[in-house]
């Protein structure tokens, strides 16, 4: 009987590993994704993003709104992958100054949190640190109810 419980045991820690790479690197499901225009004012929106702010930086920073009216990426894995691209020296920043691992749409809320406290780095580096909490403010709306 011992031996029969520790088999299946050892089956159950297999599959769990298996299951646990097959989902690695793999972005989590988006919860609330982009269903409507951003105006801000206008019906259910919430808040005053400068949505141009962020177009202008790239397209693949394009934002519209949830079911909730709150702003989303109309693409949150293209706008991170950009902001990976664009804005690597501030999230280096980051991940230096509070020894994180690196930036993914599993592990942001720090690097939200932490953006906008860093005060070491190039001037550069800390513009590029706050923009990345601002960024992550918006991305995490797809994946978190308010």
């Amino acid at each position: 009987m011992k031996k029969r419980i520790a088999l299946i045991l050892a089956l159950t820690c297999v599959l769990d590993l298996v299951s646990c790479s097959q989902n690695e690197g793999k972005s989590p499901e988006i919860q609330y994704p982009y269903v409507q225009e951003y105006v801000a004012g206008q019906g259910n929106i919430k808040g005053s993003v400068p949505i141009e702010e962020y177009t202008s930086i790239s397209e693949d920073f394009a934002i519209g709104a949830n079911k909730n009216g709150y702003a989303v990426f109309k693409d949150p894995e293209k706008a991170l992958a950009k902001l990976l691209e664009l804005y690597s020296e501030g999230i280096k920043l980051i991940q230096t100054a509070y020894d994180l691992d690196s930036l993914s749409a599993d592990n942001y809320s720090d690097y939200k949190i932490y953006g906008s406290q860093i005060t070491t780095g190039t001037k550069e580096e800390q513009q590029q640190a706050i923009f990345v909490g601002k960024f992550l403010d918006i991305y995490e709306n797809s994946y978190i109810k308010q």
